[in-house]
C-alpha cells in the first residue's frame, strides 16, 4: 500500500476509508505538519514541544476529503523536555513516508 496517497485519478465509486489491520509504521514529518509562518518571529522555549523532527508512529486508517486529497489516521508520540504525549490523528499524506528497515534519521 502506498502511504503517500493515490497514484491516479479519483474514483468517485471508491470508499473513503480504508482501516488498515495490522497498522503500518509510518515516519511523520512534524515540521511539514506545523509549518512556521513566513517571517516567523517566535522565540525558543527549550521547554516546549518538539515540532521540527521526523518521528516514527502507527498509521491505522486511510481517508479521501471531499476534495479527494488522501488522509492518514496516525498516532505517534509528541515530545518535549519533560513531557511525552500520546497524539492521535488526521494528517494530510504528504507528511507521512514509510519505516523501512536500515531507515537512517527519518529519510
Amino acid at each position: 500500500m502506498r502511504v503517500n496517497g493515490s497514484s491516479g485519478g479519483v474514483d468517485p465509486h471508491r470508499r473513503p476509508f480504508k482501516v488498515l489491520t495490522p497498522a503500518v509504521k509510518v515516519l511523520i514529518d512534524l515540521s511539514v505538519l506545523y509549518p512556521q509562518p513566513p517571517h516567523h518571529s517566535g522565540t525558543f522555549t527549550a521547554d516546549g514541544f518538539d515540532v521540527r523532527r521526523v518521528v516514527p508512529g502507527d498509521l491505522t486508517e486511510w481517508s479521501m476529503t471531499v476534495d479527494g486529497d488522501w488522509i492518514g489516521r496516525v498516532t505517534y508520540q509528541l515530545m518535549s523536555k519533560d513531557r511525552c504525549e500520546t497524539v492521535t490523528h488526521w494528517v494530510p499524506s504528504r507528511v507521512l513516508k514509510p519505516l523501512t528497515r536500515g531507515t537512517n534519521r527519518g529519510q
